[in-house]
């Protein structure tokens, strides 16, 4: 019996390295309209691209004129704990960028499409850079069901997975169906939220959850919730972490996602005492943990060091609060002195109150003296 065209593209996509696999068809996604409802509450923060026009998202024809079929992916990340500390980084950005990884994988997907379809096919690649609501797409090929925490979760591989999508102008038979929800009673991932940000099952306030202040806000995070990202330099797993489904020890197949040497080896005082310019580029290149950029990153840093109660790191947080160019990072380092407290960062705090011309850091100083 012949192979169909839908079941030689899904064998070549686990053969790329793809752990799931599924067909829907290009039709409008289920879940715009509370898309529409989250943004207008506010919940989605800065992130300006996820709040400009909801409503292309759930439609594919956005994307690809004529698409008819979206073959639906998921590759799990899973990486061993490896990180020394002061500071920890998520485990899906321990390895390379996921972006170029699987946009590499749905190009050789797309090419084997194009030949053996004998015709030509259009598509479009998507891993989370465009405007396309993945989850809902991942949910109705039976890939996972979107759980409490709002990630999708597989019963065997649990919720560290990457999705990805190939849409394309060719009709193909749907393969999955939607699962049905086993998160059940439990409210392990809500209950963990060191932030609160869940506003309640399966609605995040992405304004107070610990990824988007490390990695998204471009700006100070709010003083009432810097004590509360921990040890956090870079993402957050709290709600994976202690969810059941990931309890099994399995680990990513991937070569390209297990965790770097030189990206677990990062702390936080590293990233304030080494980590000028050149360095932050050439040290994380091909890395996610580039998008928070120079200043975002060490502004997390200062607060990870801040929130140790070491005061061995005043020494440190004094030199950046003199010598950084940046007055993001100048001020959060200020903030952290203030948590350590004692003379000598009371005395960094008030030398650095006497120069200072950026109002921002001053304003930091000035909090910071007062706990200080």
């Amino acid at each position: 019996m012949p192979i169909s065209l839908t079941d030689q593209i899904l064998a070549r996509a686990r053969a790329l390295g793809f752990d799931r696999a599924g067909v829907v068809p290009a039709s409008p996604l289920p879940h715009g309209e509370a898309l529409r409802g989250w943004v207008e509450a506010g919940y989605g923060g800065q992130m300006t691209y996820m709040t400009r026009r909801p409503e292309r998202r759930a439609n594919p024809a956005n994307l690809l004129s004529g698409a008819r079929s979206i073959v639906a992916l998921a590759i799990q990340h899973r990486v061993e704990e490896a990180q020394a500390g002061p500071g920890h980084i998520a485990r899906y950005a321990q390895g390379f960028d996921y972006h170029k990884v699987i946009e590499h994988k749905l190009d050789q997907l797309s090419a084997f499409i194009q030949m053996i379809s004998g015709v030509e096919v259009r598509s479009r690649a998507c891993v989370d850079r465009l405007p396309l609501l993945e989850r809902d797409v991942a949910l109705l090929a039976g890939i996972g069901w979107v759980g409490k925490n709002t990630m999708i979760i597989d019963r065997a591989l649990g919720s560290h997975l990457f999705l990805a999508e190939l849409i394309v102008d060719l009709d193909l038979d749907p393969v999955g169906t939607p699962v049905g929800d086993f998160c059940g009673s439990c409210s392990a991932c809500l209950d963990a939220c060191p932030t609160g940000a869940f506003v309640g099952p399966y609605v995040l306030d992405a304004r107070r959850c610990i990824s988007y202040l490390t990695i998204e806000l471009r700006g100070p995070i709010p003083r009432d919730l810097r004590p509360l990202i921990g040890d956090h330099l870079f993402g957050c797993d709290i709600c994976q972490d202690v969810c059941p489904w990931n309890r099994k020890p399995a680990t990513t197949k991937s070569f390209s996602f297990l965790g770097r040497p030189e990206i677990q080896g990062i702390t936080a005082d590293l990233l304030l005492s080494e980590f000028d310019p050149e360095t932050f580029r050439s040290a994380l290149r091909l890395s996610p943990v580039q998008r928070a950029g120079r200043a975002g990153l060490l502004r997390n840093a200062a607060v990870v060091l801040g929130n140790t109660g070491d005061r061995q790191w005043v020494g440190l947080l004094a030199e950046r609060l003199e010598a950084e160019v940046e007055p993001l990072v100048r001020g959060h380092a200020a903030w952290a002195l203030g948590q350590l407290g004692g003379r000598p960062a009371g005395v960094a705090l008030a030398v650095a109150a006497s120069r200072e011309q950026d109002v921002y850091v001053l304003e930091e100083i000035e909090a910071a003296l007062e706990g200080a």
